[in-house]
């Protein structure tokens, strides 16, 4: 059967993933019947995809010292929760301010937008940014919010994988995105059309390889534990086999050390 592996470089990190395609098939193999996923399995698997996508984005374009930010608004009682227009609007005002602000000290903004709704109904804006000094970030909601509340600001540490902050944004969207009553978002997150998108390397290789293929650091890099992965995509209507892992570059001072993170 024809296997791929598909190798993404996003930052610091090196993202291998093989698994089986029928984009590569052989002539004269008959292609097997198609079966649709039921709307529970496609969902996953969108939401897979989403957070793939969403950490690669992440990787390629952010690193220490740069920003998780989370704007959140007040309740309060009596008053209906922000709807969906007014924080719109609300993060509209806060983009223009930033990108002159950004402007303003020689920068370009770059910036990754995601809305929450959580568990008990409150709303926040989650951004990744870059970095700049924080009061001009604080000042920048306050225009847009009426200075009613403050900016949480979270720096990103110097490991180049966000995989974390990927998976905690993209939890929340499924609960939160489409057309219907209460939607904010029709996409999962909203971005700056100024990020690199990395472009995947394929290279097709045997099914032998794909069977014996491992998880192995390489020089100036060390395996991400908890990226390692062997299983099957969705077996109850495909049954195709994957293994991926995440390799991350080594901290200066452990160039000429393999080590692998727990």
């Amino acid at each position: 059967m024809p296997y791929v592996k598909r190798v993404t470089r996003a930052g610091k990190t090196i993202e291998v993933e093989c698994y089986y395609t029928s984009r590569y098939k052989k002539k004269g193999i008959r292609r097997g019947d198609k079966v649709r996923p039921t709307t529970e399995q496609q969902k996953k698997i969108n939401t897979r995809r989403a957070e793939r996508e969403l950490r690669v984005l992440i990787n390629a374009n952010y690193g220490y010292g740069d920003y998780h930010v989370v704007l959140p608004y007040v309740r309060v009682e009596g008053e209906p929760p922000r709807g969906r227009e007014d924080m719109r609007k609300d993060m509209d005002i806060f983009l223009r301010g930033c990108r002159k602000e950004y402007k303003k000290a020689g920068l370009e903004f770059k910036y990754i937008h995601v809305m929450e709704v959580g568990k008990k109904g409150a709303r926040h804006h989650h951004l990744v940014v870059n970095r700049i000094d924080v009061k001009i970030l604080q000042e920048c909601w306050y225009k847009a919010y009426g200075g009613h509340t403050r900016v949480k600001v979270f720096p990103l540490d110097d490991s180049g994988q966000y995989a974390e902050l990927a998976a905690y944004l993209i939890k929340y969207t499924d609960t939160h995105r489409g057309r219907g009553e209460g939607a904010l978002q029709g996409k999962r997150w909203n971005c700056s059309k100024n990020l690199e998108r990395p472009v995947p390397e394929y290279i097709i290789i045997t099914d032998r390889e794909y069977f014996r293929a491992e998880a192995r650091p390489v020089k100036g890099y060390y395996v991400d534990k908890a990226s390692v992965g062997r299983g099957v995509h969705s077996p109850e209507y495909c049954g195709y086999g994957y293994f991926r892992y995440t390799l991350v570059e080594l901290p200066s001072w452990g160039k000429d050390r393999v080590f692998t993170r727990d």
